[in-house]
């Protein structure tokens, strides 16, 4: 059924849901919602499962009518929603009229703004999923981010909304703490002076970020003189092609950390200093390009504590 018609498309705005799976070997990534915790805290507050189809809007908001009364909830970056001109709340369900205008400021802080509808936004199921993958036309709306006139429509069902995340539960993503990772795949790339200035001076979020990957700018790091192989090119952090994983975090030519995102290539061919543990994924989304925090070191059983922790909040809300 169709609910919403598309008035301002914003800078790329896409339907995403929690991604497809085991599509890797096909050289497909995961995808899905860059910041997944926002996504499934505004499927929460209206009723949805978190496996619901969200739209996604990317540092400029975009703008909506509302072509048939439903509910509807905002998390994420600070795109201030107005409803008619009228400032409304994030985090919990907000009932939308027939005629009504649904309009998105620029992010005032984060990147990624979540729209939940209740139902979910309808699409067709490619490999599993209805996240919008522009470089492989799958997924969302024609498997293209949104444009002026296109029409969204919606599933029905969701269960009972009316649940109201604070604003604790709303800024966790938005926090500018540091960033904890594991330490490894390719640790004997770097020395132990390179883990110490990783994890003691700050990185600044680049212009040249996007949802396939954070580049970041900061220090250089002392890099351990492996051999070459004639599989492997020339560069110090050069090694021969493996699998990436979200939130990896490869060092290109010793000097320029890339944190993979949702879209991220399935292989790469810079050695990983570590990997971003899940929850964190969300955080280094939601950066804008200058921002800048600092890396911190955990090891495997508190990066699972942590996750189990955060999700424990998740579900605490929509339970």
């Amino acid at each position: 059924m169709a609910h919403l018609r598309v008035l301002k498309p914003g800078l790329s705005s896409t339907i995403q849901d929690l991604g497809r799976r085991l599509c890797l070997q096909m050289g497909i990534p995961t995808g899905g919602a860059a910041d997944q915790y926002s996504h499934r805290l505004a499927n929460a507050a209206v009723g949805n499962d978190a496996s619901a189809a969200t739209l996604e809007m990317m540092l400029l908001g975009a703008s909506f009518e509302v072509l048939q009364g439903c509910e509807v909830a905002v998390t994420g970056a600070d795109m201030r929603l107005q409803v008619n001109g009228d400032d409304s709340e994030m985090g919990r369900a907000i009932p939308v009229a027939e005629g009504d205008v649904l309009s998105f400021s620029k992010a005032r802080r984060g990147c990624f703004g979540y729209l939940a509808i209740r139902g979910g936004f309808d699409g067709p199921v490619a490999l599993g999923s209805r996240s919008t993958y522009v470089a492989g036309r799958l997924g969302g709306h024609f498997g293209r981010a949104l444009r002026r006139d296109d029409v969204l429509d919606v599933l029905e069902g969701g269960g009972r909304s009316g649940l109201v995340a604070g604003a604790e539960m709303l800024e966790w993503p938005l926090r500018r703490e540091s960033v904890r990772f594991v330490r490894g795949p390719q640790p004997e790339y770097f020395t132990e002076g390179a883990y110490r200035a990783f994890t003691s001076d700050p990185y600044t979020v680049s212009p040249r970020s996007n949802r396939m990957a954070h580049r970041l700018t900061g220090p250089g790091l002392e890099i351990e003189p492996i051999p070459r192989t004639g599989d492997t090119g020339s560069g110090p952090t050069d090694i021969i092609e493996d699998a990436n994983a979200i939130g990896a975090i490869q060092i290109a030519g010793g000097i320029e950390p890339i944190c993979m995102g949702r879209d991220c290539p399935t292989t790469g061919a810079y050695a990983k200093i570590g990997c971003i543990i899940t929850p964190d994924v969300s955080r280094v989304a939601q950066m804008q390009p200058g921002d800048s925090f600092r890396f911190e070191e955990v090891n495997v059983s508190e990066g699972y504590e942590i996750t189990r922790e955060v999700n424990r909040m998740v579900g605490s809300f929509s339970s």
